[in-house]
């Protein structure tokens, strides 16, 4: 089992500091988490203030200049919102700044306001996904590459600097709630990113893994071969008054914090299309801790997240668990101290 850190923090300004704290909190938090034997630290993308990192390959990149061997990864790069030459510019540069240690993951996106300010339909966002994927895909494979598409056109570009690793960095999908896209990771050979703490009922995330697999299997892909990682909301404490003093806070902050953007920026997806989402954000504030640490989160003492893993792990035949350590402004300090305890006492067991 590989653990990781995923960055899709909120920015509360009387709890986080000012932004240069904030960033400068996380970055030492990767530094530290590699010296603790952590696998990969992971950044999310986002255009609401405050949310994530509008930029999530120039935050890798400054976190490349800071370390040595953990891998660094996009979760995700929301495709469709962005000129496809210039991602594949920006995150081979920080492929080559870090030595060739980029995860790059890919997605649409869940947020409409994201697209609104991108100035893209959202409508469009399978359409715009397929053909800047295919883009990045040519440039950091091609030496010349010549592209007549319905957003892109390109006569014998070439990309300068090309990724390190070859013949690309590790591509990963996306995937939540919809079949579709499930299946459409599956059938590309794409390792997969997921984040089960969304499904009240775990047998409906088991349900879409074996849809990817027999997609997978269908292509030509081995499953077995595949990556598969879930993120999981993370808090390590060495007693249970601890953990309720620490975490709850937060997590109700974080909640408070999506419910708000969600309703401010008229954020659901197309209720149509989108189907699949439908009462995902219904009723997130009256979520307890209790609810959390029991099917949600790997949240507790380090006993009980030792024992969550294990569930967690075996459930979903997992290869890496990844941690949103940086959460409602969850105090730097007792991130950090979570980050030492889950190392020395949990990580050890799975070794």
């Amino acid at each position: 089992m590989k653990f990781g850190l995923c960055y899709i923090p909120d920015y509360h300004a009387e709890q986080s500091g000012s932004w240069q704290d904030w960033y400068e909190g996380m970055i030492a938090e990767v530094k530290l988490a590699e010296s603790l034997g952590f696998h990969s630290a992971w950044f999310a993308e986002h255009r609401v203030a405050g949310f994530a990192f509008g930029s999530p390959a120039m935050f890798i990149a400054a976190c490349a200049r800071e370390t040595s061997r953990i891998r660094l990864g996009c979760s995700v790069s929301l495709l469709p919102l962005n000129n496809p030459v210039r991602t594949a510019e920006d995150f081979a540069m920080a492929d080559v700044l870090s030595g060739g240690r980029l995860d790059f993951g890919v997605g649409r996106g869940l947020y409409k306001y994201d697209y609104d300010v991108s100035n893209v339909d959202m409508a469009e966002s399978r359409d715009r996904f397929d053909e800047n994927l295919a883009v990045i895909r040519a440039l950091w494979t091609q030496d010349s590459v010549t592209y007549d598409g319905k957003w892109t056109k390109l006569d014998a570009h070439t990309l300068g600097p090309r990724p390190i690793q070859q013949p690309s960095p590790p591509f990963w999908a996306a995937a939540i709630r919809t079949e579709e896209t499930y299946r459409w990771a599956g059938a590309n050979g794409f390792n997969l990113l997921t984040a089960p703490f969304f499904f009240p009922d775990h047998r409906e995330q088991l349900r879409l893994l074996d849809i990817y697999a027999d997609a997978a299997r269908a292509n030509g892909h081995d499953p077995a071969t595949k990556e598969r990682m879930a993120v999981y909301h993370m808090f390590c404490a060495e007693n249970a008054a601890a953990v309720d003093r620490v975490a709850d806070p937060a997590l109700r902050r974080y909640q408070a914090f999506t419910k708000a953007t969600d309703q401010s920026r008229q954020s659901y997806r197309d209720p149509v299309t989108y189907k699949d989402w439908k009462g995902f954000f219904e009723n997130r504030e009256s979520i307890t801790l209790e609810q959390m640490k029991a099917t949600r989160a790997v949240i507790g003492t380090p006993e009980e997240c030792i024992d969550k893993v294990a569930m967690l792990s075996e459930r979903f035949g997992l290869t890496q668990l990844t941690f949103e350590v940086n959460y409602g402004a969850l105090p730097h300090a007792e991130v950090m101290r979570s980050l030492v305890l889950f190392s020395e006492k949990v990580m050890k067991h799975f070794a």
